[in-house]
């Protein structure tokens, strides 16, 4: 399937919604489901990032890299796909098909609600390249067109001026302050909570 891009051209959504084949392709990205074949790469960035990325992350546990940890991860999200609550993915630089980064719809909610709850992140040395912006958006469509979502949730730390800037440049809408929202790097702290409607209300 092929779908315009709000901001980066077109991008293939491909093999949805099978875990082990769905592959959304941009420009400059491709998007796959996490296996277990990634684990030797994913521990590297990771620990490449683990300064950076520690303080905008839930605590990380112990054994986190070892490879019965991250396939029980693999599990879950596995688990979380087959019953339409989660959608996870690698993000990878088509360049040099390294892996730069991940992106999650968390919590998906059907019903009235329809409704899921974004998740990032991407290695250091990649920010300010647009290459977050670019997955974000093939993510957006995914919600738009393949999960069928009525409205995208985010949340940032106070602190966090660019992970709000990349939410503002996709039209999500500051909807309020959530005092000690979630705990991060050991600590219950404050959230900006996002939200974009994929569909308008009645007029």
């Amino acid at each position: 399937m092929r779908f315009q891009l709000s901001q980066f051209g077109h991008c293939e959504i491909e093999g949805f919604p099978s875990f082990v084949h769905t592959k959304i392709i941009t420009d400059r990205l491709l998007l796959r489901p996490p296996q277990g074949t990634d684990f030797t790469e994913w521990k590297a960035l990771r620990h490449k990032n683990e300064e950076y990325l520690k303080p905008f992350d839930p605590v990380w546990a112990d054994d986190w890299d070892t490879p019965l940890s991250f396939q029980k991860r693999i599990q879950y999200q596995r688990k979380e796909w087959r019953e339409d609550r989660g959608y996870f993915f690698f993000i990878y630089a088509l360049d040099n098909n390294k892996l730069i980064g991940g992106i999650n719809i968390n919590n998906v909610v059907r019903g009235a609600a329809q409704f899921g709850s974004l998740g990032y992140w991407i290695a250091e040395d990649k920010q300010g390249h647009g290459l977050m912006s670019e997955a974000l958006d093939a993510a957006i469509c995914l919600c738009a067109n393949g999960l069928r979502l009525a409205r995208i949730n985010a949340a940032t730390l106070t602190h966090n001026q660019r992970s709000q800037a990349l939410l503002k440049r996709f039209s999500f809408e500051r909807d309020g302050l959530a005092k000690a929202y979630l705990n991060i790097n050991g600590t219950r702290q404050d959230h900006i909570l996002y939200g974009l409607n994929l569909t308008k209300a009645p007029e």
